[in-house]
């Protein structure tokens, strides 16, 4: 004999389907609290922000983002992110006129890339613009219009490591060399540096190298 009333319960017992996520979400930052993985700065509450779906350890979540961080370093995923109006699938869904036209954001990545383009390769001399800087090796302060030598440290952001370049006073990149965290090679370190300084009169670059001093390499 079938007992229905079992077979009743057993139905309404199964777990509901879970909620779909989409692949992106545009949406105003409803907390304080998450860090933006490409800046690694927090997302103040209401600041324009972009959800990348992923799967995690613990299941699928979103990465999120700055929106104009993510423009600069996530160009097609925004630009997917706009096709599918990402922004209705927030729990506070916006209008397309509260979020920036796609063409703004993709001069922000054209910006961005010019910027990549000229970055000066590691290591090279130069004149300091202000006196505000501080020597990272020693802490003192960098007079304007003194040579600074500008040199790779490793940084760790999460599970990534990253060369970061620091400002540092002639007399102590010998000894910044040597820091385990330097990222700078000191074989071959003069002729680098004379292949990427620019601006900087021979005269006051030779007295730079004097103060470097001998490197052993």
């Amino acid at each position: 004999m079938t007992d229905d009333t079992g077979a009743a319960d057993a139905q309404t017992s199964e777990p509901e389907p879970e909620e779909e996520l989409a692949p992106y979400v545009i949406e105003g930052a409803r907390s304080g609290r998450a860090k933006c993985k490409t800046c690694r700065k927090v997302i103040p509450k209401g600041d324009l922000r972009i959800g990348v779906l992923v799967e995690g350890p613990y299941g699928l979540g979103y990465m999120w983002h700055h929106l104009n961080c993510a423009a600069k370093r996530l160009t097609s995923h925004v630009e997917e992110a706009y096709e599918q109006r990402a922004w209705e699938a927030a729990k506070v869904p916006l209008t397309a006129d509260e979020v920036p036209d796609l063409e703004s954001l993709r001069k922000l990545a054209e910006e961005a890339d010019k910027n990549r383009k000229e970055r000066r390769e590691l290591p090279y001399a130069e004149l300091a613009p202000t006196g505000r800087a501080r020597c990272k090796h020693s802490g003192e302060l960098i007079e304007k219009g003194a040579v600074r030598i500008v040199l790779g440290r490793e940084i760790e952001f999460g599970r990534q490591t990253r060369t970061t370049p620091i400002n540092v006073l002639p007399e102590h990149v010998a000894e910044e060399l040597n820091n385990p965290e330097c990222a700078t090679p000191a074989e071959g370190f003069v002729d680098a540096l004379r292949a990427n300084t620019k601006d900087v009169d021979t005269e006051v670059f030779e007295r730079a190298i004097e103060k470097i001093g001998d490197l052993g390499a």
